[in-house]
């Protein structure tokens, strides 16, 4: 029979929701809870980088044509990609996921994963669960009310990706040996 894993969870994914969308819908209040697509160029064969959740809803995908995604989603806006704006924010997360743990590993512009195995004993003590949301709390204090994410954790990276998948958007959920 298997074991499974029994240590504590040390591991942390950080994943912000629809990143480009998101972030343009924190700088353009009149674009919140409206279908938005960041594009390349703004013609009708480019290919949709990131759309809104909203956009998602009705039926909008990433690779996505903008013509195919104006037929499934009339209202959807698009705009340019601002990748000055994208940068300003993920040095914000990392700076943000730094003052946990000096271990952190970014996985892309939008997501990274802390490990908590060698941290200070003040962050040790503390449960990742309260981390977790504080570091949410965080996200719309230092950078805008409209910043989402999905927090995973877990004892590995698989499994803290994982976590970070299952309630989006907004999520956070912890996978242990007991679920």
């Amino acid at each position: 029979m298997t074991e499974f894993n029994h240590e504590q969870p040390r591991i942390m994914h950080v994943d912000l929701n629809s990143c480009f969308a998101t972030v343009e819908q924190q700088a353009r209040p009149l674009l919140r809870g409206k279908p938005v697509a960041i594009v390349n160029r703004r013609t009708e064969h480019t290919a949709i980088v990131t759309a809104s959740y909203e956009a998602k809803a009705k039926g909008v995908k990433v690779g996505m044509k903008l013509r195919d995604a104006k037929i499934l989603c009339p209202g959807i806006v698009a705009l340019e990609s601002d990748p000055s704006k994208y940068r300003y924010v993920y040095h914000k997360l990392l700076n943000i996921m730094r003052d946990y743990s000096a271990h952190v590993t970014m996985k892309s512009i939008d997501e990274g994963v802390i490990d908590f195995h060698e941290t200070s004993s003040d962050i040790a003590a503390r449960s990742l669960v309260d981390i977790g949301y504080e570091i949410k709390q965080r996200l719309k204090d230092e950078i805008g009310v409209w910043m989402r994410c999905n927090i995973g954790i877990s004892t590995n990276r698989f499994l803290a990706k994982t976590a970070a998948g299952l309630h989006k958007p907004d999520g956070l959920d912890v996978i242990t040996h007991e679920n």
